[in-house]
């Protein structure tokens, strides 16, 4: 296999990963010297159906990035600009911002709601159609502006570097090797959004703090509730593509996961959320629902909370797609809420019951399990809310 270049398969994977908006592509920043390959590698990625527009951002006027005022039956209206003619045609590609940091504020401006909405306008662009960005450090790019927080924060920002091996193979070969062929399955990646989002809750009641953070004086990346968002999108899919960190997983292997985290967050708190990963004890969630794993009440209170999150979100989509095991996961899931309580544990999943029962949730699901009345009851003696659900709605046990 060929050298990639490093910052590549990030890049890949950012560009390819769904989001929970329903488009694909977390919009990515690949930050690295003039001449080794950013624009090169990106532009790479175009195909016959797969157009890659290159912007040089600072070489166009604002109203290129807002829509072009025209006036429509006495009104203004802002049209798109002649650009996104390709990506209407084929549904789908890349819009490549260029040498960012030659953009000035006013321009930096203009592309705050085309990276974020994706919107010129009232025109949006296709959900299949990714946002990438590359840029020179501002002190080495020509007539260089600083990246303003508010754009940077739009981003996940990725260090680009070319191995000396890579270069080689392209001087033998005489061109660089196109880059691999990446898809991230929506069904599969929104499954495994589950889990993450879950592992996000639980780090975050442990660390409050790190919801929030201000860049360092090396760095862009920071994190915010948005940025949070796309580095749950972004372990799901490293998840997919086995590049989580597991137990027995070598530091190389889960080297693009660190990197996209860190791009996302900053490092200050990703370096923490990794540690608090490879912490982690809890059991797969859909084995535990399948019956092939248990709930360990010996866990801390928030894996408890992080392995119940995951199971909820699990339950719910078996529950939405009428999956025919919904009554064995349901109870597989009420055993194990029972055996936590039991332990004197009961806060730590008390407001993801408190979720499914003030959604009518509960009731849908326990209402034709044939022991549903036993395991409503007994985890009514610790949760008021299940208490009055059996008041007000009794569970009907299939005959």
């Amino acid at each position: 296999m060929a050298t990639m270049a490093h910052g590549g398969l990030e890049t890949l994977i950012a560009l390819q990963t769904p989001t929970p908006k329903g488009h694909r592509g977390i919009p990515v920043l690949v930050w690295g010297a003039p001449g080794v390959g950013k624009s090169t590698f990106i532009e790479s990625l175009a195909r016959d159906d797969y157009p890659v527009l290159t912007l040089i951002a600072s070489l166009h006027d604002p109203t290129d990035f807002n829509g072009l005022p025209v006036l429509q039956n006495g009104r203004v209206q802002f049209a798109p600009p002649a650009w996104v003619e390709p990506f209407e045609q084929h549904g789908q590609g890349i819009l490549f911002l260029d040498e960012l940091t030659t953009a000035p504020p006013t321009v930096q401006a203009a592309l705050l709601r085309l990276v974020l909405e994706r919107r010129l306008g009232s025109y949006a662009l296709p959900p299949e159609v990714s946002i990438a960005a590359a840029a020179n450090p501002p002190e080495i790019a020509a007539s260089g502006w600083e990246l303003s927080p508010p754009l940077a924060n739009r981003f996940v920002h990725i260090s680009w570097a070319l191995p000396s091996e890579a270069y080689q193979e392209a001087l033998e070969q005489g061109v660089f090797d196109p880059a691999p062929v990446l898809t991230i399955d929506r069904a599969a990646h929104q499954a495994r959004l589950y889990y993450w989002r879950a592992v996000a809750a639980g780090f975050l009641k442990r660390s409050p703090q790190m919801q929030t953070s201000t860049p360092a004086e090396d760095e862009y990346a920071f994190a915010s509730p948005r940025t949070w968002d796309y580095a749950i999108a972004l372990m799901a899919s490293c998840d997919l593509l086995g590049y989580a960190p597991r137990a027995d997983a070598p530091d190389r292997q889960t080297r693009p996961f660190v990197n996209l985290v860190h791009g996302a967050l900053g490092k200050g708190v990703a370096t923490a959320l990794i540690q608090y990963l490879r912490q982690l004890r809890i059991p797969d969630p859909q084995e535990v629902l399948q019956g092939k794993a248990t709930v360990d009440t010996g866990l801390r209170e928030d894996e408890l909370m992080t392995l119940f999150g995951a199971m909820t979100g699990l339950l719910l989509k078996a529950q939405e797609e009428n999956d025919p095991q919904l009554p064995h996961y349901t109870e597989r899931y009420l055993l194990g809420a029972a055996r936590v309580a039991r332990a004197g544990k009961p806060d730590s999943i008390y407001m993801l019951l408190r979720r499914l029962v003030r959604e009518g949730r509960l009731h849908q699901l326990a209402m034709r399990l044939p022991r549903a009345t036993e395991l409503l009851r007994e985890l009514s003696q610790y949760y008021d809310d299940i208490a009055r659900l059996l008041e007000e709605r009794p569970p009907v046990n299939p005959q």
